[in-house]
C-alpha cells in the first residue's frame, strides 16, 4: 500500500480537508478533484483513498493531481474504513467527506459551509446534491423512522434548516464530533452509514445543518442500483435496533405506510418516475430499482413491490443484525485501534505529509 507525498497547494486558507473514497471511477474522481481545486479560498489538503481500483485511477491522481494526498489500497477497504482511515491521517479541525461521484459547483462552497461552524453548537452541515446531469435534488433529510414513529423526508427548502442525518456525499463534520461519535461503522460497509454517523453526532448535542442552494452534482453509477435493495435492507435494520432500540422494528411497516400515504411524497415519486424511467424514485425511497418506465398504475405497482419487497428482506435480517447492533450501541471513540492491523502505521498524521 503506497501514500503518496503530500504537495498543498499554496495559500490554504481553510481548516478543512476534504476526504474522498473511490474504486472503479476514474473519471468522475478526475471531474469531482477539479472542482475541488477551483474552491476559492484553497482547503488544507484533500486525501483520496483508493479501494484497489484497476482502472488506471491511482495513475491518474498521482499525475494530474500532485497536491492531493494519495492512499492506494491494494483491496477494497470499503468506504467506511477508508474514512476512518483518512480522518485519522490529519488533524485539520474539519472533515468534507464527499462521494468520488459528486462534482462542486459553487467555487465558494467549502467557504460557505465552514462559515456555520461559526456556532459553536453546530456539529455538521449538509448541502443539498442533485441528479446529473439535471437539477433533480437529492433529499438530504433522508427517510428516517424518528422515535415518535413519524417519518421525515426529502424537503426542497432555501436557506439553512435543522436536520438529524445528512448524507456523506457532500458533508462536513467537526473532527472531535466525529472521531467521539465513533467513525463510519465499517458494518455497514455502504449505506446507512452516513445517516448512522450524523446521527450519533446529533446525540452528543450537536446540531446538524442543510444549506441550500449549495448544491454538488451527483452522477449515479447505475451499476449499484440493481444490487444495493438486499444490503440497504438489512442495514436499516441494523441501523433502527442499534440506534433506537428494538421498539423501533415494529412501526416500521407504519412508517413505510405513513410515508406512501402522504401525497406530497407520492406526487414526488411519481414526478422522478416519469422524468427517469420510473428508476431514480424507486430507489431513492424503496432502495429497489426495476427496469422500465409505463403509465401511473405501473409506476404504483412497481413502487409497491419494491417497498413490499424492502420490508420482508429487512425483518428477514433481524436475526443477522440483533447481536451486532446491540453490541455497537455502545461504540467507543475512533482511533487507531480501530482500524485493521495493516492499516494503523498510516493513520497518523505524519504518515501522509
Amino acid at each position: 500500500m503506497a501514500v503518496a507525498d503530500a504537495d498543498p497547494r499554496p495559500g490554504a486558507a481553510l481548516p478543512i480537508v476534504a476526504i474522498i473514497v473511490s474504486y472503479g471511477r476514474r473519471a468522475d474522481l478526475a471531474r469531482c478533484l477539479a472542482s475541488l481545486g477551483r474552491q476559492s479560498p484553497a482547503l488544507e489538503g484533500v486525501i483520496v483513498v483508493d479501494n484497489g481500483s484497476t482502472d488506471g485511477t491511482v495513475e491518474m491522481v498521482r499525475r494530474d493531481f500532485p497536491w492531493v494526498r494519495l492512499v492506494a489500497a491494494p483491496e477494497n477497504l470499503g468506504p467506511c474504513v477508508a474514512r476512518n482511515l483518512a480522518a485519522l491521517m490529519t488533524e485539520a479541525p474539519f472533515l468534507w467527506f464527499l462521494d468520488s461521484d459528486t462534482e462542486l459547483r459553487p467555487a465558494d462552497g467549502a467557504a460557505r459551509m465552514h462559515a456555520l461552524f461559526a456556532a459553536p453548537e453546530v456539529g455538521a452541515v449538509g448541502g443539498e446534491a442533485l441528479l446529473g446531469p439535471g437539477d433533480e435534488i437529492v433529499g438530504v433529510k433522508r427517510m428516517l423512522m424518528r422515535p415518535n414513529g413519524v417519518v421525515q423526508g426529502d424537503s426542497i427548502f432555501a436557506g439553512v434548516a435543522d436536520c438529524e442525518v445528512i448524507a456523506s456525499c457532500n458533508l462536513m463534520m467537526r473532527r472531535p464530533a466525529f472521531l467521539a461519535a465513533g467513525g463510519f461503522d465499517p458494518f455497514y460497509f455502504f449505506f446507512y452509514e452516513d445517516m448512522d454517523v450524523t446521527w450519533r453526532v446529533g446525540r452528543q448535542g450537536f446540531r446538524q445543518l442543510v444549506l441550500a442552494p449549495m448544491p454538488v452534482v451527483h452522477h449515479f453509477s447505475e451499476r449499484m442500483r440493481v444490487k444495493r435493495l438486499w444490503l440497504e435492507a438489512r442495514n436499516r435494520m441494523y441501523f433502527c435496533v442499534k440506534n433506537m432500540g428494538l421498539r423501533s422494528v415494529l412501526r416500521m411497516p407504519l412508517n413505510d405506510l405513513a410515508f406512501l400515504l402522504d401525497p406530497d411524497n407520492l406526487r414526488r415519486l411519481f414526478r422522478r418516475a416519469a422524468k427517469s424511467g420510473g428508476a431514480k424514485s424507486l430507489i431513492q425511497v424503496a432502495g429497489a430499482a426495476p427496469a422500465g418506465g409505463g403509465g401511473k398504475l405501473r409506476r404504483a405497482a412497481l413502487l409497491a413491490f419494491a417497498m413490499g419487497a424492502r420490508m420482508v428482506m429487512t425483518y428477514l435480517a433481524l436475526p443477522l443484525v440483533i447481536g451486532p447492533a446491540l453490541r455497537a450501541r455502545r461504540r467507543p471513540p475512533l482511533d487507531v485501534s480501530a482500524l485493521p492491523p495493516h492499516l494503523r502505521g498510516l493513520a497518523k498524521p505524519e504518515a501522509a505529509a
